[in-house]
């Protein structure tokens, strides 16, 4: 009888044990996995009384061949398979397609002219981005089969792609989705905290983000996150559209809802939705006077699909 209870007392303890988890990247050697990225961003900046708002969606089909794995480090190969980028200002709407064979659309021309262009990305079991390399390869040949532009054009030209597709832009928009791991094993409900640095066009702010590992499915691990966005440090003005700018006083927060897949760890949905306020500094030379300030309101939607 006293076995018998013991084996009892035994069984009750195994069955509510809660196991920990692994939560991490486990890519394989010569595996390509593919995400598209739907970015949204609201910008409204309020001149002098009046809202000046600025609506861009960029979406993007990225394969990722892992080439070398590295201890805890995957080096990947990236691709750019679509890229489409919609901006409406002032009550007009630009569409640029890398799909779009309007060779009159140079915006059009020049995405396409990027795509199959491979860049290197070297990414943690974490998810952590730890560096991107070779961004120029993207822009190697733009201006090919292009119609005779002057050069300022294609200064111009290079230095809004470049903004969006740097190396900074790049690593600010993949550390938004994959940075979600924890350090340790975690169980359901357990609940951490992961830190990422954006540094992007005029703006320099650290997130802190508290993940809760919500539920466990049979092919995947669900998972969400609140955060808080703050200044880090000073930025540098940087030249737009013949001004110089920087975004100071950054204050924020954003919402994370993610499912990843069991086996290999890889995103299979995600959502970020951000919210992002500071006040913006203007120059029209670099050496010159702040000749005004006014305040910005960053609203964000970053979806991600993968496989």
């Amino acid at each position: 009888m006293k076995l018998t209870f013991t084996l009892l007392i035994l069984l009750i303890a195994a069955t509510g044990y809660s196991q920990k988890i692994k939560l991490q990247l486990n890519l394989q050697k010569d595996s390509t996995y593919t995400i598209t990225m739907n970015a949204k961003m609201d910008i409204d900046q309020l001149i002098q009384g009046a809202h000046q708002i600025v609506k861009t969606t960029i979406t993007g089909v990225m394969s990722h061949k892992v080439i070398s794995i590295q201890d805890t480090l995957y080096d990947m190969d990236v691709t750019y398979k679509s890229l489409v980028m919609n901006m409406e200002l002032g009550g007009k709407t630009i569409n640029f397609n890398s799909q779009d064979n309007d060779t009159t659309n140079i915006m059009s021309k020049a995405m396409r002219n990027m795509i199959g262009n491979s860049f290197t990305i070297m990414m943690s079991k974490r998810g952590q981005i730890v560096t991107v390399k070779n961004t120029e390869r993207l822009f190697a040949g733009i201006f090919k089969g292009f119609p005779a532009i002057d050069e300022q054009k294609k200064t111009q030209l290079m230095a809004q792609l470049q903004q969006s597709f740097g190396d900074k832009s790049i690593k600010g928009n993949l550390q938004e989705s994959f940075v979600i791991f924890p350090k340790v094993q975690v169980d359901v409900k357990s609940n951490w905290t992961n830190q990422t640095f954006l540094e992007a066009a005029a703006i320099s702010a650290k997130t802190k983000t508290t993940f809760t590992l919500d539920g466990v499915t049979d092919d995947a691990y669900e998972i969400s996150g609140t955060a808080v966005i703050m200044a880090d440090k000073v930025p540098e003005f940087k030249n737009s559209n013949k001004f110089f700018i920087r975004l100071l006083n950054i204050a924020g927060d954003n919402v994370t809802k993610v499912k990843i897949n069991k086996k290999t760890g890889w995103i299979m949905q995600s959502n970020v939705k951000k919210h992002i306020k500071g006040d913006v500094e203007l120059k029209q030379t670099l050496d010159g006077p702040i000749l005004i300030t006014y305040p910005m309101v960053i609203d964000g939607d970053l979806s991600t699909t993968g496989n």
